[in-house]
């Protein structure tokens, strides 16, 4: 019998290293006042927004049209500072150090008509320097109470959160990412710390890094597989440090610095699929391809003057980022990687072989083109069309 090999190649338009990071438009409705952290929002309809923090309040941003950005709402808060902001459901949930203000919540289910501030909470802390949303939880971190610890919000009321727990076991915790929705990683200053919160009123340490000179855990976040950790240090001595956590009660430091030509100094990093998007100070955007988690290599940049942070998860592909002298920076990331392969099967019957196959995500895909080998060539024996961008799953079959 003879051996049939088939081949299954996608056909579309390969983006090059300064198309992978492409400028929208730029917004600077404050220059006076100076801006932080940024974070994004969509709405039931579909419509993303720019959520930005303004030293004197929350600025909110229809990018309904990328490329002209459109302040929709402003909430004013007490305290000029930095802000940190995230969102669960249709509301966000804003911080800020140093001050008074506790725990805002703005509501954002009247957009982009109007938004509105729903409560603003200081029963459990006036100050928070960070705040991170999981699973409908809340965690306040680095509050002016209970030494800089962690406190754990049950969101099941968005706007009357009820408080299950606070989290001591760690130095000063400046910013946690979370992951399985039951395990914390804190950066904890001198450390990054493990902390089991799978029980929401009970939280408890699990493991605690190894110092390094000149480390202050800063922030960092998760591969999507879980495993490994990619920490950022801020004060420009160890960089970006990544730690293998396969297993949970030690911690494996596969990348001791990794950094910049420049050494500019780094700030926050975010991870999607198998790129982490990260904000340096002076270097602007930064693009990683980590795809090998292990040797991270620069896949795109974007240069701003003193850049804070940056949110890379609209379904667009869009990207925002917050420069604290320019304000909003509004970006177009075309991941290179055109089509995300979902599953491939191939199933004989007599003469004929079945090909299935379905895609996660597909980026100017204008279809595969199959190709079967006999001896030492190929020649094409179909065409199926694509589905030019979607991240909607799609199902493929053809028969030869």
């Amino acid at each position: 019998m003879k051996e049939k090999i088939i081949f299954l190649f996608c056909l579309f338009t390969a983006a090059t290293f300064s198309q992978i990071v492409e400028f929208k438009s730029h917004l600077n409705q404050y220059p006076s006042t100076g801006y932080s952290d940024i974070w994004g929002y969509t709405d039931p309809s579909g419509n993303e927004y720019a959520l930005l923090g303004v030293r004197t309040g929350t600025s909110i941003v229809s990018l309904a049209d990328p490329t002209n950005p459109v302040e929709v709402a402003f909430i004013p808060a007490t305290y000029s500072i930095w802000r940190e902001l995230k969102v669960h459901g249709q509301y966000a949930y804003v911080v800020a150090d140093a001050t008074s203000d506790g725990l805002q919540i703005i509501d954002l289910t009247n957009l982009p008509n109007s938004a509105t501030l729903a409560n603003q909470i200081t029963t459990w802390f006036s100050a928070a320097h960070n705040i991170y949303i999981d699973n409908g939880y809340a965690y306040a971190i680095g509050t002016n109470t209970n030494g800089g610890g962690m406190h754990i919000l049950d969101l099941s009321n968005p706007v009357n959160p009820v408080r299950t727990a606070v989290y001591t076991g760690s130095n000063y915790i400046h910013d946690i990412t979370v992951f399985n929705n039951d395990t914390v990683v804190a950066a904890a200053e001198d450390s990054y710390d493990l902390v089991n919160v799978s029980n929401k009123f009970s939280p408890q340490l699990i493991s605690v890094s190894q110092g390094i000179p000149g480390m202050y855990a800063h922030s960092g976040w998760m591969t999507e597989d879980n495993r490994y950790f990619y920490g950022t240090e801020e004060f420009n001595v160890v960089d970006i440090t990544v730690w293998d956590l396969v297993d949970r009660t030690s911690w494996d430091l596969v990348i001791p610095s990794w950094e910049m030509p420049t050494s500019s100094t780094v700030h926050n990093l975010y991870i999607k699929r198998n790129y982490a998007h990260i904000s340096y100070y002076s270097d602007g955007y930064v693009v990683l391809d980590i795809s090998d988690p292990v040797n991270p290599v620069v896949a795109g940049q974007y240069d701003t003057p003193d850049m804070w942070g940056t949110f890379p998860y609209f379904a667009s592909g869009l990207v925002i980022c917050s420069d604290i002298d320019n304000g909003l920076h509004v970006l177009q990331f075309n991941d290179p990687v055109p089509v995300e392969l979902n599953s491939f099967t191939a199933a004989a019957n007599n003469q004929d072989v079945k090909l299935n196959w379905s895609t996660s995500t597909e980026t100017n895909n204008q279809g595969f083109e199959i190709q079967k080998k006999q001896g030492n060539w190929f020649y094409t024996i179909g065409f199926v069309e694509g589905n030019g961008t979607t991240t909607e799953l799609k199902n493929y079959s053809f028969t030869d």
